[in-house]
């Protein structure tokens, strides 16, 4: 199975790892590498992340 990267942007970092983690539920990966950054500064800054992701360890499938 095959990692993927995503890129993510919003107004808090929270928001970047909600968004991130939902990602992650969604399409039934767990993220291994996040990384976020600020751009800007004051009122106009956000942030960006980009999160790699790896297909869920399914231990019953690998037993089976």
């Amino acid at each position: 199975m095959l990692n993927e990267a995503v890129g993510f942007s919003g107004d808090s970092v929270e928001a970047v790892s909600m968004a991130i983690n939902r990602y992650g539920r969604e399409a039934g990966m767990e993220p291994i590498s996040v990384t976020v950054t600020q751009e800007g500064s004051g009122a106009s800054s956000f942030f960006r992340g980009i999160a790699v992701f790896t297909p869920e360890y399914d231990e019953e499938a690998e037993q089976g």
